[in-house]
């Protein structure tokens, strides 16, 4: 089973292969090089819980046929494994990006790509597994997720809350998923993270309600609540519309980005939880985001500003998560080459550069900039182009 490759991918795993066959040299690798590898290994990284799990999970309820198919099988869970484990690993800003996070990346998928075809009943994953990863190796290296769906075997279930999550982009110490709930009445369970800072998005219409720490608020209108550690939260659905909840999730005391790893359930019944005011003091912090969308929109020049600080969330060393908005028009917007930054479309849109590489871009749109990279955004067309950027900052870099 063939794995598609752009020429940009198959020229770094040339070069990787090279590398190794001549001791690991370094002499022929460019700035360039470094960069594309950086991206496709950020690319990939985001399937850790996304498809490499969700294969692996497929893949132990399917029956084996025969010694053979056991070897097989066996081999590819661990390649699925040894995939899943690099999340734990940093993305170098070197030549080690080349030659050893994507060398290792494209082995590893190989290796299971392979194994999943020599066996019979595994071929049908394998073939979705191969959709999913063309899609990173087959393009430019500048990958763009969608919040539009669940796509199938990309996807994970949060243990003790059972709510899908389909992840989006993953950083160095943060990421922004989807908590996708298809069904009318459906909501997120209330829970707390121990270590993780967290902030909660919603996009109109809306017909629930809120809860941050013990207490709920009606919402109505497209919201965005910054939730630090140790505290329930959660969304209660009202129904009369599906209601999906984005979501981004950080800290620096976590290996990866470390969330499904830090949920705790709260058994608290809602009767229990104290309904106040959306302008009361315990949702002081909660921005009518829909409200600073419209605002940008009518702006003519590019601008950006915060939201949310990253002093609102830091707690004990997590770390805080910015959030700001910005409006870009057709003169074009550049960010800071500082933290990791994951970038959210949310009306119009552009022509997204980073570093060398170029694709269009539009809503539900999600990427992720590497840090020390070099990244720009234009508008494209009439419609007021405008994003949502977050990072993570420590204490010191969130003052």
């Amino acid at each position: 089973m063939n794995l598609a490759m752009h020429p940009e991918y198959a020229a770094l795993i040339d070069k990787a292969a090279e590398s190794h066959r001549c001791g690991r040299t370094t002499e022929d690798f460019t700035g360039r090089d470094i960069d594309l590898a950086r991206m496709y290994c950020y690319a990939l990284r985001t399937h850790s819980i996304g498809a490499f799990h969700a294969t692996a999970e497929a893949l132990k309820h399917r029956p084996v046929c025969g010694a053979e198919a056991m070897v097989q099988r066996r081999r590819a869970l661990e390649a699925l494994g040894d995939l899943q484990d690099q999340a734990m690993d940093p993305v170098p800003c070197d030549f080690r990006a080349v030659i050893s996070t994507l060398h290792r990346y494209h082995r590893n998928i190989v290796r299971a790509l392979d194994a999943m075809a020599a066996d019979s009943a595994g071929i049908p994953i394998a073939q979705r597994f191969a959709e999913i990863m063309n899609q990173i190796t087959g393009s430019n290296g500048l990958h763009v997720a969608s919040d539009t769906e669940a796509p199938p075997q990309a996807c994970f279930t949060v243990p003790n809350l059972h709510i899908t999550i389909v992840p989006l982009v993953y950083g160095d110490h943060h990421s922004w998923n989807l908590a996708y709930l298809p069904e009318v009445r459906g909501g997120v369970p209330i829970h707390r993270h121990r270590h993780g800072v967290e902030i909660h998005l919603g996009y109109e219409p809306l017909n629930g309600s809120a809860v941050l720490g013990g207490f709920r608020t009606a919402v109505r209108e497209g919201y965005a609540m910054p939730i630090p550690p140790g505290t329930a939260h959660g969304y209660l659905n009202a129904g009369g519309c599906p209601h999906h909840v984005p979501f981004v999730f950080g800290s620096l005391r976590h290996g990866g980005w470390g969330v499904f790893f830090d949920v705790e359930p709260v058994s608290r019944p809602v009767a229990q939880l104290l309904e106040v005011p959306r302008r009361s003091p315990q949702f002081n912090q909660m921005i009518y985001l829909q409200r600073e969308i419209a605002r940008a929109c009518e702006l003519s020049g590019s601008r950006r500003w915060i939201l949310i600080p990253a002093s609102t969330t830091n707690r004990e060393g997590s770390g805080g998560l910015e959030l700001a908005i910005a409006r870009i028009n057709q003169s074009g917007f550049a960010w800071p080459s500082d933290e990791f930054r994951i970038v959210s479309v949310v009306n119009g849109r552009g022509m997204l550069t980073v570093a060398h590489v170029s694709r269009e871009v539009g809503p539900h749109d999600h990427f992720g900039i590497p840090a020390g990279m070099k990244a720009s955004l234009r508008q494209l067309g009439h419609a007021p182009l405008v994003v949502l950027d977050c990072l993570i900052r420590s204490a010191s870099s969130s003052r």
